[in-house]
């Protein structure tokens, strides 16, 4: 006990409380609504600003008022405590100040609300994202080959200074689209599409996401990426994203990866230009070009795209099953299934070199 006595001094416990808010306030977070990146944040940061400046408003009134009284009213030498019973002035202030406060937030937050349902404006790019446990599939109407869908997962390309209408829907269970540098969060139900409210991003950059609704095991590893480019580098991300992968040369290691991947991993994946024409699992055109792997969580490098092959579920947990049109895999496989019982370290080496040598130029 005598070890705890100098907590007990009031001044080394205000200091240590002052020294571990400077700590709080030193850290950062690449998922914050503090550096807003769009029309959309900036307008939620604002309203943010206002709740907290009426909410501590109110909390020193409330906490001034109760040390006032306390002080006022006090027991003390000669003098005993007084209980007060009624004052009609205080009753009238407390009543109109309350109003007031819901007046003062309440309008801007009305308008807010009003403004989020919106329409786009007629040349704004739409954005279909469609959430699955655990990775998000991206689907830009008519912009693919032909006029189809052009199809990405997890990595969601936007231009600078060109209006984004964004709908969510979900595959599988509840999820939630989060990526508060550019916009609010909106819950992706089975069923159901739902629209964000439109926004024109001011910054390029890549901007990081996040599933924000439970989900199941995988739920924290339920991560994306925005990258805002340049009106000219977003249409040269479309055009090489539809462009068919080349062919790598006959009889080159690449070519032996190529033909592994077809025989393994094309009913589930698609590779613009080739055999690969799966739709349950990610679209992996350009996957060489992409940032992360899984869905936002591991580093796009050899190492870890040789990991995943092996055995994904290892790395991130994995739905516990295939639908029944893909049962002829074999039941009871998990989604991604383990490759380190079917393929040599060798051929899964150079699956991974193919599909990381799918790049956009």
């Amino acid at each position: 006990m005598a070890r705890l006595s100098h907590l007990r001094n009031p001044a080394l416990v205000a200091l240590l409380g002052i020294a571990v808010l400077a700590v709080i306030a030193a850290c950062s977070s690449p998922q914050t609504i503090f550096e807003p990146r769009s029309d959309a944040a900036d307008k939620i940061l604002t309203l943010y600003i206002l709740i907290i400046v009426v909410s501590g408003a109110i909390g020193a009134a409330v906490l001034i008022g109760m040390g006032y009284l306390l002080i006022r009213y006090r027991a003390r030498p000669g003098v005993k405590a007084r209980q007060i019973h009624g004052n009609n002035t205080l009753e009238v202030v407390w009543t109109i100040v309350p109003i007031l406060v819901l007046l003062v937030v309440g309008i801007p937050a009305i308008f807010g609300i009003v403004g989020m349902t919106r329409e786009p404006v007629p040349d704004a790019l739409h954005v279909r994202v469609i959430a699955h446990q655990w990775w998000w599939e991206v689907r830009y109407p008519g912009l693919g080959p032909n006029g189809d869908d052009l199809v990405t997962a997890n990595e969601i390309h936007v231009p600078i200074g060109r209006e984004i209408n964004i709908t969510i829907e979900s595959n599988d269970v509840i999820h939630s689209f989060w990526v508060p540098h550019l916009i609010g969060k909106l819950d992706a139900v089975p069923n159901h599409v739902n629209r964000l409210e439109p926004f024109t991003a001011s910054d390029t950059g890549v901007y990081y996401g996040q599933c924000a609704e439970f989900c199941g095991l995988a739920h924290a590893l339920m991560r994306f990426r925005v990258s805002v480019d340049t009106l000219g580098g977003f249409e040269g991300w479309v055009a090489a994203q539809n462009a068919p992968a080349p062919p790598p040369e006959d009889g080159t290691y690449l070519a032996s990866g190529q033909g592994i991947f077809i025989a393994n991993c094309s009913v589930c994946h698609t590779v613009n230009g080739t055999a690969a024409a799966g739709t349950f699992g990610p679209n992996l055109t350009g996957f060489g070009s992409r940032l992360t792997l899984g869905a936002g969580v591991w580093d796009n490098t050899q190492d870890n795209v040789e990991a995943w092959i092996r055995n994904a579920s290892e790395m991130k947990p994995l739905p516990p099953g295939l639908p029944d049109e893909y049962a002829y895999l074999g039941s009871g496989n998990p989604t991604m299934p383990r490759f380190d019982e079917s393929l040599s370290p060798e051929e899964i080496q150079a699956v991974s070199a193919y599909i990381r040598s799918l790049t956009l130029n």
